[in-house]
């Protein structure tokens, strides 16, 4: 790769991230195991065991693709500048969709569930903000709290990252870049995977809520500085990640097995946890293929599709908008396809389609937007500029997820 050039396959990961994320979302009401916003009657274990798969790196290269992004941003802005464009370009949204366009999620949950008959405004204006927060409530951020993550991760790394940028730090930095041209990049894992153990006693749950989820905050922060660092040191690194894919590729597929001998499915005959008993060993396993994943996807990524396309360019800045709508259409599409009974598989691909076709034409229209509305829905205004090397190969940092079915 030359040196100023654009890292396309970043930006291949990150979409490749969100229709992934997307994917799962529309398929979790149909999980036997899983409650969720709104529950099929009919299950397909099947389906659920199929997506325990991604459900065990998917959020960590996001995080990790995040940092990735922030690190080009932070190299040429100021402090005030970076700061403010963290919070314009996360806050803002995140406030919108809050406000705006999560609100029909619960109201459909409302009506599916409590069998609630107000129309949509008036749930907006007379219950949404007044009856606390979700779930006794109905006030939430819901799956955008990623993206509240991402904000508080920017603000509280930041004095991390300016250290770590220091000429003083320059021995840390080197103990990084040699340590990840060698095996022992394969050990990062255990950075959030300690972190979170660590803090569990303390903060026992998953919530994502942020205020009482210090455990798992630590564990994706530590995803967010991992990518941050890899990019950082991306052209001293990148050759041994790339020479390594194959075998990071067969450590995920060891992890990958042992997941569903012993914790997914059992069938090896012991039990070492799963999603519900978050054990020590189960999160081993879990982080550990989070990175093999991480590093496999780096590596056949920048080997294979760090090229230009027109495709990835368009999809890379709607993937924003498209997400921030993406589960609203979901409990859309669900709220009208489940009573039909059609069963899980018709049923099932129904609500992938119309929330791929909802969320794609919601993305669309807000392109017609004017640019101080687009930036509600993550729309960055348009530079005239040509398009961007290295440095802003990975602007637009990925930006989104859901307290309950992580």
């Amino acid at each position: 790769m030359q040196p100023g050039a654009r890292l396309h396959y970043v930006d291949w990961l990150r979409v490749s991230a969100f229709l992934i994320l997307i994917v799962y979302h529309s398929s979790v009401a149909f999980f036997p195991d899983m409650d969720w916003l709104m529950k099929s009657p009919q299950g397909s274990l099947g389906l659920q065991l199929t997506m325990d798969f991604p459900r065990a790196w998917r959020l960590a290269l996001l995080f990790f693709v995040s940092g990735m992004g922030t690190w080009f941003m932070f190299r040429r802005a100021t402090a005030v500048g970076f700061l403010k464009e963290r919070f314009l370009r996360l806050f803002v949204p995140l406030i919108f969709a809050m406000c705006v366009i999560v609100v029909p999620q619960v109201w459909f949950e409302r009506m599916a569930e409590d069998g609630y008959r107000g129309s949509l405004l008036t749930f907006w204006v007379t219950r949404y903000f007044t009856e606390g927060r979700y779930p006794i409530g109905n006030f939430t951020w819901a799956h955008m709290w990623f993206v509240a993550y991402l904000l508080v991760m920017s603000f509280v790394c930041y004095p991390v990252f300016r250290i770590l940028s220091h000429p003083r730090a320059k021995p840390v930095t080197d103990w990084f870049e040699r340590t990840a041209k060698s095996d022992g990049i394969y050990l990062f894992f255990l950075l959030p995977l300690v972190l979170n153990l660590v803090l569990t006693p303390f903060f026992p749950r998953q919530t994502n809520a942020l205020y009482n989820d210090g455990a798992w905050f630590a564990a994706w922060a530590s995803w967010f500085g991992l990518g941050w660092l890899v990019a950082r040191h991306h052209a001293a690194i990148i050759a041994a990640i790339v020479a390594r894919r194959y075998h990071s590729a067969a450590f995920a597929l060891v992890l990958t097995a042992y997941l569903y001998l012993f914790c997914f499915t059992q069938v090896g005959g012991y039990f070492l946890g799963n999603y519900a008993d978050m054990t020590p060993v189960f999160k081993l396993l879990v982080f550990a293929l989070a990175w093999s994943m991480i590093l496999a996807l780096v590596g056949f990524g920048a080997k294979h599709f760090n090229r230009e396309s027109a495709a990835l360019m368009w999809l890379n800045r709607k993937i924003f908008p498209l997400y921030i709508v993406h589960q609203t259409v979901v409990v859309a599409a669900l709220y009208y396809v489940l009573p039909f009974d059609l069963g899980v598989w018709h049923a099932w691909f129904l609500v992938v389609a119309a929330t791929f076709a909802g969320s794609l034409v919601f993305a669309m229209l807000a392109e017609k937007l004017p640019p101080w509305l687009g930036l509600l829905v993550g729309l960055p205004a348009r530079r005239a500029t040509p398009q961007p090397t290295v440095e802003k190969s990975v602007a637009a940092v990925p930006e989104q997820g859901r307290a309950v079915n992580t």
